[in-house]
């Protein structure tokens, strides 16, 4: 048992890498890399280190899409820039390399699915990444502008010049298109933890009121400054995945109720070529016969 649980250990340790080299490596492709990659060979660019990487190119759309006529955006700190170009260098390296981490995630627990179980390895991939892409692209085109003319509207109420500081304009957008991103890929991994045996809809279809209640409190948390309309606006689409995924996951459990269901957990050894679960002892599986050395 003990030599299983640090199996599972290095196992992780090992997929966790592999997503690190990868979100490095998509962070530093919009760091580094010029938006105009013929620039890298002129002189120009070698003796002064000089140019516009990829990031500020997706920066200066959103500031261009996003601020409204009349916003004045102004840096207050030396170091503002250089904290929105890193931030916003890791999420979008985040958003290119979300595939690999659905992989990795999923091949983590790999070892605990029976054989007809690990055909939906692609799909779950295929899921993740879209629904991560849905939250981030719903977060850039319809939360954050609630945000913004939401300190349009009071600035004119109180008669005063609608200013953000670079930081806060950034900062807002980003966060915003992280966070819904994250939050739409949520149901999804509720389904997975289903499907393994992990959890089950009770805990939610039992306690629907409260559940919906601090789903409401975190979308507030989420859109800070876009008032009550950036919040219903959140949550409404956030209480749909839910229930699609409570749906779906519903399914799974009737499933396992008629067959038997891997747990992630489980660290019994399994054989290689039905899924049965066997010793640590056998040298042959008892339902398929075939060796396991």
């Amino acid at each position: 048992m003990l030599a299983g649980f640090w199996e599972h250990i290095n196992e992780l340790k090992h997929r966790l890498k592999i997503i690190f080299i990868a979100l490095i490596a998509a962070t530093a492709f919009f760091a580094l890399f010029p938006s105009n990659p013929t620039h890298m060979f002129t002189a120009k660019f070698w003796m002064t280190g000089l140019y516009s990487p990829i990031v500020s190119v997706f920066l200066n759309w959103i500031k261009n899409f996003m601020a409204p006529h009349g916003l004045q955006i102004i840096s207050l700190e030396i170091g503002a820039p250089f904290e929105i170009y890193f931030l916003a260098s890791i999420i979008f390296g985040f958003l290119v390399s979300s595939p690999v981490i659905a992989y990795e995630i999923y091949k983590f627990v790999d070892p605990a699915l029976y054989p007809h179980e690990r055909k939906s390895v692609y799909p779950f991939v295929a899921g993740f990444t879209g629904l991560f892409i849905a939250g981030a692209l719903f977060g850039l085109f319809i939360l954050s502008p609630f945000i913004i003319y939401t300190v349009i509207l009071f600035s004119q109420i109180v008669g005063s010049l609608p200013v953000l500081s670079v930081s806060d304009f950034y900062s807002m957008i980003l966060t915003t298109i992280a966070l819904t991103g994250f939050g739409f890929t949520v149901p999804e991994i509720f389904v997975l933890l289903v499907k393994f045996g992990v959890v089950k809809t009770s805990i939610i279809a039992k306690h629907r009121v409260w559940f919906y209640f601090i789903l409401y409190i975190i979308t507030a948390i989420i859109t800070p400054d876009g008032g009550p309309l950036a919040d219903i606006a959140l949550f409404i689409p956030m209480a749909v995945l839910w229930e699609v995924a409570i749906y779906i996951a519903k399914r799974y459990e009737k499933d396992q109720s008629t067959s038997p269901s891997a747990n992630v957990f489980d660290m019994s050894k399994k054989c290689a070529y039905c899924g049965q679960r066997i010793d640590d002892s056998d040298v042959f599986c008892k339902r398929c016969g075939k060796s396991q050395q």
